[in-house]
């Protein structure tokens, strides 16, 4: 029988246990591995074990599966000390990750937005490299975004807006925003060199991605591979934040609304065009990626829209949250909770 190991850092979660429900049906076990018990001596593990028939999770030892589904954030200083181990597992030949993650947001935008069918949905970027450099940009315009390269969920944006000689700064601390306001460039300065100091950025403009009541929002789409190893979208959900504010990150509080609340009162041409640009994303982007990157199980792709509804592909995640799958039919809802053990099926049959 096929085990497939989840590492998390968390308990089990909904969306987890779900998963370990239908993959008992489909033949599979599944267990929850912290990587804070991967050891590089040893073939055995400690962790959980799902059992199908009392339906929980129970502690248990095992060897380590030969199929391995990461669902770990090595974002904080704390998770970044057992990334190394997750390192390690991935060269082992006889384990095989569903997914090998993705690289920081520079690196993805350099291999991503140079290419000819997805160019035109990135907003031009730049590394941070020193505050002078960035400083000189406000000569072309007003507000700029910057990123934490290693970002995630909205943590660590900053917008930063002149107005006149000031400098408006918004930064997002999740679940809220801080306000800073500096009167000089040396002010903001000294400022950004205290982020930087830790944290490494790229910026691009900010782009009017909200609407007309100042609420920001934009599009995410789910995607995942399939038992026969194609990518298949499984749902789009609208995510608002709260107003005035940078982002529509659920962490910050925001709301998931149908995706036919964008197309309420739009024009059949406005409408076709929307969803011709969101196919030619779907249709590009997540083969690119495993074509130019390195191969993924899933994805979840933000997605903006300006006023003159220009899409733009704000953030890409490898490990998307599971939040959206409230927003699918019932039977795409299974279909998410069984993507995980049909396409390891697939992976372990390709194996033999």
């Amino acid at each position: 029988m096929i085990t497939l190991g989840v590492l998390s850092f968390s308990k089990p979660t909904t969306y987890l246990t779900k998963m370990a429900e239908h993959a008992a049906k489909n033949g599979l076990n599944i267990c929850i591995i912290s990587p804070a018990q991967l050891n590089d001596n040893t073939s055995n593990v400690s962790g959980l074990v799902y059992t199908s028939d009392k339906k929980e999770w129970i502690n248990a030892s095992f060897p380590i599966p030969s199929f391995i589904y990461d669902r770990c954030y090595y974002g904080t200083k704390n998770a970044q000390q057992f990334k190394g181990l997750t390192d390690l597992l991935k060269l082992q030949e006889k384990v095989h990750f569903l997914g090998y993650g993705l690289p920081n947001k520079w690196e993805v935008y350099n291999k991503l937005s140079s290419l000819q069918e997805l160019k035109e949905f990135f907003p031009l970027s730049k590394k941070l490299t020193s505050v002078t450099f960035f400083l000189s940009h406000f000569r072309q315009r007003e507000n700029w975004l910057i990123k934490p390269i290693n970002g995630s969920q909205g943590r660590g944006l900053i917008k930063v807006e002149q107005i006149g000689n000031q400098f408006m700064v918004k930064e997002v601390v999740q679940p809220g925003e801080r306000l800073y306001v500096f009167q000089t460039g040396s002010q903001l300065r000294t400022w950004l060199h205290s982020r930087m100091k830790d944290t490494e950025y790229i910026f691009q403009p900010f782009l009017p991605l909200q609407n007309k009541k100042n609420v920001p929002f934009d599009l995410r789409l789910l995607l995942q591979k399939n038992e026969e190893g194609n990518w298949t979208e499984r749902v789009r959900c609208i995510r608002t934040g709260p107003k005035d504010h940078i982002t529509s990150n659920l962490a910050g509080g925001g709301e998931m609304l149908p995706f036919s609340v964008l197309l309420q009162g739009l024009s059949t041409f406005k409408r076709q065009t929307l969803e011709r640009k969101l196919q030619v994303i779907v249709d590009y982007l997540p083969s690119s990626i495993d074509q130019t990157i390195s191969p993924l199980f899933e994805l979840g792709i933000d997605i903006g829209i300006d006023p003159d509804y220009n899409l733009w592909i704000l953030d890409i995640n490898s490990k998307p949250g599971h939040k959206i799958v409230t927003m699918a039919s019932p039977s795409v809802q299974a279909e998410i909770y069984e993507a995980p053990s049909k396409y390891c099926m697939y992976l372990a049959s390709i194996k033999r």
